[in-house]
């Protein structure tokens, strides 16, 4: 089955495993389907587990998901069946010679794979993944994105998604979904991009015919989710389930997670923190209105401003490259009195924005990453000022405000979490179908 679905809302998919699972289970296949979900519950459960683990012991896994011995060897046993784990050997004996070495079991990576493509300003990334969770492939397009109308994009998506699960899929047993990670303004429900500063179209469906025509379920997701994605999974942050990651680089992204899900809004494109106001009539922002955050602090607003102070190389001020972010944000930090300017009229931009995310969220952290974070040292006093004239102390409170480096673009490995975490139901109905077959 084919579906184009949100990331965030797995019931499609499980409904269908949810159907399998009782009438193969349930001892009559003809009864009407339970709506006792445990025994999917628990079998996801265990496959996940093994993801964020690695290789794990059964009674391990029991412990780990409040699990039954009995419940996790059953479930273990049908697993690798239908090929979806496998045992590694023994650990080596204890010392005291006393009681059998754990077998350990773990995901078999070849059994699925999924494929995202990060979509940003004249490049396309594509990277394969597999049943763990780990990149298995991964290359970059170069792509005049901005001259693409919607059929455009999608035949050359179609194209590069052939090519590579023709050359990088042979040693897998499925492709279970595809996840494709935008910059801008998607809607995961429709499955449509609403707004991109890397296109000149708007308002484009896009999943349900690449589900069509690779016949798996395609994910439409925002860049900023992804990366939420991977850094709220990290035991640094399991103390903040009111997460609020706010994406710096080209454009300003930003994530919003309550009570460990991602806040989407009606339509899949809440959160929007780069398009939020900072001054009406302002400055001009890539999405064509005037006065928005982004328009101050994102990699552009920077370099344009810079330019008409500084004798910088300004052949293309729209789109500077790192190069020259990275020269702009040394001079700031060496010094120079009108870069520092720059930089903390930014910060105060982006200090404001955050005022506002802290008064309407009160969110346990806020944490700023991307490409652009190599600029948060000379923004951050600006900021913190600026939240400070804002906000009463009540209502900052006891938020903690930090950055996080951009040693590795995390896009990607959020869309492959992503798509696995979607697509799992779906794959364990695959798999039980394929072996009864």
């Amino acid at each position: 089955m084919a579906f184009a679905l949100n990331p965030h809302d797995e019931s499609a998919q499980q409904s269908a495993a949810l159907l399998f699972f009782n009438t193969h289970y349930n001892g009559d296949p003809m009864a009407l389907p339970s709506t006792d979900t445990s025994r999917l519950d628990n079998t996801l459960a265990v496959i996940r587990t093994l993801r964020d683990q690695g290789s794990v012991a059964r009674i391990d896994l029991g412990a780990l998901n409040g699990i039954s011995s009995a419940t996790v060897t059953s479930i273990s046993a049908e697993l690798l069946q239908q090929g979806l784990i496998c045992e590694r050997p023994p650990e080596t004996p204890r010392p005291t010679g006393r009681g059998r070495p754990k077998t350990l079991i773990e995901l078999d990576p070849n059994a699925a794979c999924v494929v995202c493509i990060k979509l940003s300003i004249n490049e396309i990334q594509l990277v394969v993944g597999d049943f763990s969770g780990q990149v298995r492939h991964s290359e970059h397009h170069t792509v005049p994105t901005l001259t693409l109308s919607a059929d455009d994009l999608e035949a050359l998506l179609e194209e590069k998604i052939s090519a590579v699960c023709a050359q990088q899929l042979k040693g897998f047993q499925r492709l279970a979904g595809i996840c494709l990670a935008v910059q801008g303004v998607v809607s995961s429900q429709s499955g449509s991009i609403i707004w991109s500063p890397a296109l000149s179209f708007r308002n484009a469906p896009i999943s349900a015919r690449l589900a069509e025509r690779f016949h798996c379920s395609v994910l439409l997701e925002n860049d900023a989710n992804c990366i939420a994605s991977v850094l709220a999974a990290q035991p640094a942050y399991a103390d903040c389930p009111n997460l609020v990651v706010i994406m710096l680089g080209y454009g300003i992204g930003m994530s919003v997670l309550i009570n460990g899900v991602p806040y989407l809004g009606a339509t899949g494109s809440a959160a929007e923190f780069g398009h939020s106001k900072y001054q009406p009539d302002g400055a001009l922002c890539a999405c064509g209105r005037r006065g928005c955050i982004e328009a101050y602090a994102s990699d552009y607003a920077l370099y344009r401003e810079a330019v008409r102070h500084l004798a910088l190389f300004n052949s293309d001020t729209a789109y500077p490259s790192e190069q020259q972010m990275q020269a702009l944000t040394q001079m700031a930090l060496q010094g120079d009195p009108l870069a520092q300017g720059i930089y903390a009229k930014a910060g105060r931009a982006l200090g404001h924005g955050i005022a506002n995310v802290l008064a309407l969220f009160n969110p346990d952290l806020v944490l700023i990453t991307g490409s652009g974070v190599r600029g948060f040292e000379a923004m951050q006093a600006a900021m913190h000022s600026a939240i400070d004239e804002a906000l009463v102390t009540e209502l900052i409170g006891t938020t903690r405000i930090e950055s996080c480096a951009w040693d590795r673009d995390m896009t990607c490995m959020g869309g492959i979490a992503l798509a696995l975490h979607a697509t799992d139901a779906q794959t364990l109905l695959d798999s039980q179908t394929a072996r009864e077959a």
